[in-house]
């Protein structure tokens, strides 16, 4: 194919042309994927959206649920003392 532009002939643009119609095929792939794409809404279930579902704040909290803003943890004992450290003083 041969292009007249400006009154001077262009050679072949057959490899240029290709490209650019492979991009063009590429770009309409592209935008027709994200029209096709399932709409997150209202009624979209809680992991697709994001939110917190009540299954996995249970987990979470554990025996606190419904009961503390602040998750259950396991009992912490407090470190033993050194033997003939004297109670309230610092080292």
């Amino acid at each position: 194919m041969t292009v007249d532009i400006a009154g001077e002939k262009v050679g072949h643009l057959d490899c240029a042309s290709r490209k650019l119609e492979a991009a063009a095929h590429t770009a309409q792939a592209l935008a027709r994927a994200t029209i096709d794409m399932a709409v997150i809404d209202a009624t979209s279930p809680d992991v697709r959206t994001g939110v917190a579902n009540q299954t996995a704040t249970r987990q979470r909290m554990g025996n606190m649920f419904g009961t503390s803003v602040h998750p259950q943890r396991p009992y912490r004992t407090p470190p033993a003392m050194r033997p003939g450290a004297v109670p309230g003083s610092r080292p």
